[in-house]
């Protein structure tokens, strides 16, 4: 008896304890020509199957939260886009726009970046959340 007391207790707690876990689930599906939210070092497939993308770097340079700079900065996020097995290497800039590189016939932009970052906390290209927008030409 009490040991199925003891399992009663331990299953509440693991029921309260997972719900106090703030994570954000991604769906490791895509839909070209709707925004889409990645994370590096992910893989993830178009829903009809056709794509693959997967963001290898992400360089956040945004001036932080809490200071003043000359340069607002910027997100650079590269990484490969696979299209019937043949991949292609893109490069994506929120302000240096001419320095893009994107496969043939598609066009990509970066539509935000989360969490902003803050002064005085570290920050790794793991955390952000990025989101883009893909488009067939």
């Amino acid at each position: 008896m009490k040991t199925l007391s003891a399992i009663k207790y331990l299953l509440v707690f693991f029921l309260f304890a997972g719900m106090g876990c703030e994570e954000t689930v991604l769906d490791p599906v895509f839909a070209v020509g709707k925004e889409s939210t990645f994370r590096v070092n992910k893989l993830y497939t178009s829903a009809d199957g056709q794509y693959t993308l997967q963001i290898k770097e992400i360089s956040d340079s945004r001036c932080p939260e809490g200071v003043v700079c000359i340069w607002s900065g910027e997100v650079t996020v590269k990484g490969e886009l696979t299209v019937n097995q043949n991949k292609s290497t893109f490069e994506l800039h929120t302000v240096l726009s001419d320095q893009q590189k994107v496969p043939d016939g598609f066009t990509m932009k970066i539509v935000d970046a989360k969490p902003y970052p803050k002064f005085g906390t570290d920050s790794n290209a793991e955390d952000l959340l990025i989101t883009l927008l893909i488009q067939k030409n």
